[in-house]
C-alpha cells in the first residue's frame, strides 16, 4: 500500500504537506459507481466529491503560489510506502530542507514550479 501527499514549499521552507490517500481511494470507488449511475440515469450530473476536494487543494496552493511569485513556490505530489506519513515528511524538511526538496523533485510529480534557475542568479 502507498500513501499520496501534496507537498508545497517555497524558498523559505516547507509550507504544507497534505495527505490525499483516503480521498484518492474514495475517488476511485466513486468513479466505479459513477459508471453505473450514468448508465442508470444518463441525464443526471454525477460528481466525484473526493477528487473535487483534491483538485480544490491543488488549485488553492497554485493560486497562492501565483500571487506570491517572489517566494518561488514548488508544488509536487509524491507517493510513499506505507511507513512514511505526513509527520515523516515534515520532519525531513525540518532536518534537511534542501535534501527533502531534491528528493521530492526527483521522485515526485511536479504540479507547479516557480523555482529560480541557478544560471539566472547573479548573486547567490
Amino acid at each position: 500500500m502507498t500513501n499520496t501527499f501534496i507537498v508545497s514549499w517555497d524558498m523559505a521552507g516547507l509550507e504544507a504537506v497534505i495527505d490525499v490517500t483516503q480521498d484518492l481511494a474514495a475517488g476511485e470507488l466513486r468513479e466505479q459507481e459513477m459508471l453505473f449511475d450514468i448508465l442508470k440515469e444518463p441525464d443526471e450530473i454525477h460528481g466525484n466529491e473526493p477528487i473535487r476536494r483534491i483538485n480544490s487543494i491543488i488549485q488553492t496552493m497554485t493560486l497562492r503560489a501565483r500571487y506570491n511569485p517572489q517566494r518561488h513556490y514548488e508544488i509536487y505530489s509524491i507517493q510513499t510506502v506505507d511507513g512514511i506519513d505526513k509527520q515523516t515528511l515534515e520532519q525531513l524538511f525540518k532536518d534537511d530542507p534542501q535534501s527533502a526538496a531534491e528528493l521530492i523533485r526527483d521522485r515526485g510529480a511536479k504540479l507547479y514550479s516557480d523555482r529560480i534557475a541557478k544560471k539566472t542568479q547573479v548573486i547567490i
